[in-house]
């Protein structure tokens, strides 16, 4: 073989193998878990933002009605010794100025026994009223001191304030740029999820896919639109988020209307050739035990959580008492979900 065909050659092997590798039911899967993982923890960090934020929006509304406390005792306190202060300094000056005339008058005049006695008596209580005004204005200027403790303790309220709200600044961006990547995130794992979604339907074209079904036939879906669905060997789980009719998947009889334990309703259907289909899960059944129906006939209607995870509807099919792998009989072409997988004509 030419030099010029082996390359392209083993370039289209190449080509293949890496679609092969990056579409295999493994490596989907693996993407899925992955992305899964991912939505999990940015959902956590998003948490604990909220979380630090909530406290520290708490530390700032008790900070802010301790200072405005402050802000009160500042202007309170400023008031006061403004007047104060004005007052006590005058009256001490008028009081050393009479104690001064006095003594001015005692020396130039020569007085009698009474007025001397009536001059000391005066004198007196002007000392008395002297060191009351002394001690006024010492207390005076403790409260000047305790102004200025309460002007510095505002200034640190206002540096601790100014922190928190710069920090608070920092974690709604954080928490702005994990939203981001959480709705990127949502997005992959969306995608990846109908990656799945699809991998799965195409199970139901394998070989013991079609022995069943040509053994036991093809059923319908119950619900016509589910945001995801789960499989394993026995019956299949269908995840969704809105109100909708559940439809019977084949024709046949209501063998059974009731409820199991915290699973939900249940709704039997015997379809013939000791093959029964059941129904179970978040819905209101509103047939009745006896009746016979049609597919696509309704069966009831979904109930829809209003919060946290997504409701369900489990859906598997039993033949002479043992559940059979209820995905390959399904109608691959009804099987509704998100995106690509939408019902096909």
């Amino acid at each position: 073989m030419e030099l010029k065909k082996i390359i392209p050659f083993f370039a289209l092997v190449f080509s293949l193998s890496l679609f092969a590798a990056k579409s295999s039911p493994t490596k989907v899967r693996k993407n899925l878990l992955e992305e899964k993982a991912k939505l999990s923890s940015i959902t956590k960090n998003i948490a604990a933002v909220e979380s630090q934020l909530e406290s520290i929006n708490n530390k700032v509304l008790k900070l802010g009605s301790s200072k405005r406390n402050l802000e009160e005792s500042i202007f309170k306190l400023k008031k006061d010794l403004l007047s104060s202060m004005a007052n006590l300094n005058g009256g001490k000056k008028e009081i050393k100025s009479l104690l001064t005339s006095i003594a001015v008058n005692t020396i130039q005049e020569e007085e009698g026994p009474a007025f001397l006695l009536s001059k000391k008596i005066l004198i007196s209580t002007l000392k008395k009223k002297l060191l009351a005004y002394n001690g006024q204005i010492t207390a005076t200027e403790k409260q000047q001191q305790r102004l200025s403790q309460v002007e510095q303790d505002l200034k640190l309220y206002e540096t601790k304030e100014k922190m928190l709200l710069d920090t608070i600044a920092d974690l709604e961006e954080s928490k702005k740029q994990e939203a981001e990547k959480y709705i990127q995130t949502k997005n992959d794992y969306q995608k990846t999820l109908r990656a799945w979604e699809e991998v799965k339907v195409s199970r139901t074209k394998n070989k013991e896919g079609l022995g069943l079904r040509e053994k036991l036939g093809v059923f319908q879906p119950p619900l016509e639109s589910h945001t995801s669905l789960d499989f394993k060997k026995k019956g299949v789980t269908f995840l969704f988020r809105e109100r909708q009719p559940v439809r019977s998947p084949r024709a046949g009889k209501v063998i059974h209307k009731g409820e199991l334990s915290t699973y939900g309703k249940v709704v039997m259907i015997d379809h013939g050739n000791e093959t029964i289909s059941i129904c179970l899960g978040d819905f209101s059944p509103q047939v009745q035990k006896g009746t016979s129906v049609n597919q696509g006939d309704i069966l009831g209607y979904t109930k829809v959580k209003t919060r946290g995870n997504p409701s369900k509807l489990y859906f598997e099919v039993r033949q002479k008492d043992k559940a059979q792998a209820t995905i390959h009989l399904l109608d691959e072409k009804a099987l509704a979900s998100a995106g690509s997988l939408r019902r096909k004509s």
